[in-house]
């Protein structure tokens, strides 16, 4: 056998693996290819018929051998065998094959192919994997120490933290990197876009997982491919606690009917975790920044106050006119209900105070009736008859005139057997019922806003008290 046929025959079976189709893909001429030729009306057909011709030749030199014929050396540069490279140059020339003393480089190139096939090149070298670590609340840095491809032809990235090893699997297309981690029990699925901007040296994915204390909680989370080692304390702005997002509701229950309090426990979640990390910022980055840390301490009382809602529990507010405001348009949205206020009439009530909030509160409040049938009732406590002037029976007046029922009473015949002298509330039967008072009890000066049935009952009766002792407002009974 002639040294050609020979290098025909090594090219069959190392780099086709002995399957004829294979090597007559990487040596047959398309633009040879004339459907005229071939009497069939299917274009497929013609092709099929034209790949057949090619085999049924190249089998025949497998057989009986053959030279480095005209035609193979007109057509070599249309050859797929042709456009095969080493790290950009090519695996054979034409010269190649019109040697004859050259087979054991023929040998050398075909391995030194078959191993560089086995190893990956991409535009860029990424070299380190950045995950955050719900358990440890620090970031790991994965070093990849390879990249290379198996017996099956799969592209896999050899990884290594903290001396121990770790392999990855490895997927790219137009762009897109798509990486599977098996880290100890948890396979952890990331995906990259590489936009191919040679300025930057990182760029940002997404992973999705299990939440790493519990293997049926799904998770995702940033993470981040570098080029070069990254500093971790920059990273910790993008790589954090805040930046995961956690598939919790299966978790808490089965009933339907308790999704609302699933839904405030996943988010009160979510706040603990922005709450954690900006108390590490804190405590680090920003330990000398005052306006940065007074900031996260008023976001600690966001998550305090979210945490209560979750529990049912009570919760205050200090600004009671943006609390009002916020209670009327809730009603307003409700419509066709009742509405009991009880309020104390001082320089502090917003019908006799002018700001814009003030007037916005009555606007709303005055127009409940007309636009939204809320029929409501507000009992106004004074200490005495004396104290209504001009001013506050036209108030009572023109509430009146909006169809709302204005009552009257001292002070002192009820603040002794009552919980409250400022409180209202709406009574539908249902999860949409609350109370929102001002407790005379308690030293703080603020509102507290309840939903649970028992403390509800409690102040429903003081109303029904309030009635008892009240007057409705009259200019005859007042005179």
């Amino acid at each position: 056998m002639n040294t050609f046929s020979q290098k025909l025959r090594a090219i069959y079976v190392q780099l086709a693996n002995e399957n004829i189709d294979d090597f007559t893909e990487m040596l047959i001429d398309y633009s040879k290819y004339n459907k005229s030729k071939f009497d069939m009306a299917s274009e497929s057909e013609c092709k099929e018929q034209f790949f057949s011709n090619r085999r049924t030749v190249l089998r025949r030199w497998l057989n009986r051998g053959t030279t480095c014929t005209p035609d193979f050396q007109k057509s070599f540069p249309n050859y797929k065998l042709s456009k095969l490279h080493i790290k950009g140059n090519p695996l054979f020339r034409l010269s190649d094959f019109l040697k004859d003393d050259n087979i054991d480089y023929f040998d050398q190139q075909i391995e030194k192919y078959l191993k560089y096939q086995r190893r990956v090149h991409i535009t860029v070298d990424y070299k380190y994997i950045y995950i955050f670590s719900t358990v440890t609340q620090k970031i790991n840095c994965y070093e990849v120490i390879e990249w290379e491809k198996d017996s099956q032809g799969e592209t896999t990235l050899l990884l290594e933290k903290n001396h121990q090893q770790f392999r990855a699997k490895i997927q790219i297309l137009d762009n897109n990197i798509f990486i599977t981690l098996q880290k100890d029990d948890n396979q952890l699925y990331m995906l990259f876009h590489d936009n191919q901007d040679n300025r930057t040296t990182y760029i940002t994915g997404m992973s999705m997982g299990y939440l790493e204390s519990d293997n049926k909680v799904p998770m995702s989370k940033k993470v981040i491919f570098s080029k070069k080692l990254l500093d971790i304390k920059e990273l910790e702005f993008m790589l954090n606690e805040a930046e995961t997002l956690l598939a919790i509701e299966n978790r808490f229950s089965l009933n339907l009917e308790l999704f609302e309090v699933n839904h405030f426990i996943k988010y009160v979640n979510k706040l603990k975790s922005y709450s954690s990390f900006f108390r590490r910022l804190r405590n680090s980055s920003y330990r000398e920044f005052f306006y940065y840390r007074l900031a996260f301490i008023e976001f600690y009382a966001i998550k305090q106050l979210f945490k209560r809602i979750s529990k049912q529990e009570s919760y205050y507010i200090i600004d009671f006119q943006r609390a009002f405001l916020e209670l009327i348009k809730t009603v307003e949205n409700i419509g066709n209900i009742k509405l009991q206020v009880v309020m104390q009439l001082n320089e502090e009530s917003p019908f006799l105070k002018s700001s814009y909030r003030d007037l916005e509160i009555r606007s709303h409040f005055f127009n409940l009736y007309k636009n939204h049938k809320v029929k409501t009732t507000i009992i106004f406590v004074i200490d005495s008859y004396e104290e209504l002037n001009t001013h506050k029976k036209y108030l009572f007046s023109e509430m009146i005139e909006y169809n709302i029922e204005v009552r009257i009473v001292i002070k002192e015949k009820i603040i002794h057997d009552v919980n409250s002298l400022d409180f209202s509330f709406i009574h539908l039967h249902d999860k949409r019922d609350f109370v929102l008072a001002d407790p005379i009890r308690d030293s703080k000066n603020v509102y507290k806003i309840y939903t649970n049935e028992l403390t509800m009952d409690e102040y429903r009766t003081d109303y029904e008290k309030f009635i008892k002792i009240s007057k409705v407002y009259s200019s005859k009974d007042i005179e």
